[in-house]
């Protein structure tokens, strides 16, 4: 499989623009890039990726506390109850568990309305790792433009940190997440450095604030930043992280 494999994952080509025009249209200002905050840079004793990139003070103790919860779960659902710009209502989508595509990327479903959960990598419930879903913003289906399940990833990372979101799984639990940060990078940027690719899909840390339980995280991750007409691409990707409700505490 694919533990290392999801860390060379990046999301290309599977979304369009809404009222894309000739040329390139032009997003709103990105979201921040770079360190993520505390309770997500993770802690692991035996993640080569993570010692890699976080370097620790041998004369500094970290003491990591488990999780022993109930076995992971596969999800089939995800809501996401507040207020967006497309979706006032908030959104309810359906949750497809999904391997890698043929190509090595991670698979985005043909319905833009559905999301899918990398089975590849770690479920809900995990006591380690990333538990990943994607989707798209916007998508042309049967000639007419739809409003992806993931559209407003965006507005979730600048107005809803620390509002919750919920998944629930196929024997029924449902799982609380707090949104903790959002972080927005180019493309190009993740196909060159692999280390920041092992950081944010990581399956080998745990995560949490200090003092707090340390479990899995959850990343929803879709297209962002300017839309290309000429390429048919979104520059960037988007990436939203959420702790389970009794391991969140931490602020981007």
């Amino acid at each position: 499989m694919g533990i290392a494999a999801a860390w060379l994952l990046f999301i290309m080509g599977t979304c369009l623009a809404i009222n894309a025009r000739v040329g390139k249209t032009e997003a709103v200002a990105p979201l921040a890039g770079g360190a993520l905050p505390p309770a997500l840079l993770g802690t692991s004793a035996d993640s080569s990726a993570s010692t890699a990139a976080h370097t620790s003070n041998p004369n500094v103790v970290t003491k990591t506390v488990t999780v022993h919860a109930a076995p992971p779960g596969v999800p089939v659902s995800i809501d996401i109850p507040f207020v967006s710009s497309h979706y006032p209502d908030g959104l309810h989508a359906l949750v497809t568990s999904n391997g890698l595509r043929g190509d090595g990327g991670l698979y985005v479903p043909d319905n833009p309305k559905t999301v899918s959960w990398a089975n590849q990598d770690a479920a809900p419930g995990a006591a380690r790792s990333t538990v990943i879903l994607t989707s798209h913003i916007n998508f042309v289906l049967n000639g007419s433009l739809v409003i992806g399940a993931f559209a407003d990833l965006t507005d979730y990372a600048r107005n809803d940190i620390g509002k919750q979101i919920t998944v629930t799984l196929a024997d029924g639990r449902v799982m609380r997440y707090q949104i903790v940060a959002g972080r927005e990078y180019n493309k190009q940027q993740l196909a060159d450095s692999p280390a920041l690719r092992a950081d944010l899909y990581n399956q080998t840390a745990q995560y949490g604030a200090d003092g707090q339980p340390h479990t899995s995280r959850l990343l929803l991750v879709s297209c962002g930043g300017a839309f290309d007409n000429a390429t048919g691409e979104y520059e960037d990707n988007v990436f939203l992280y959420a702790l389970p409700v009794a391991a969140a505490s931490a602020r981007s």
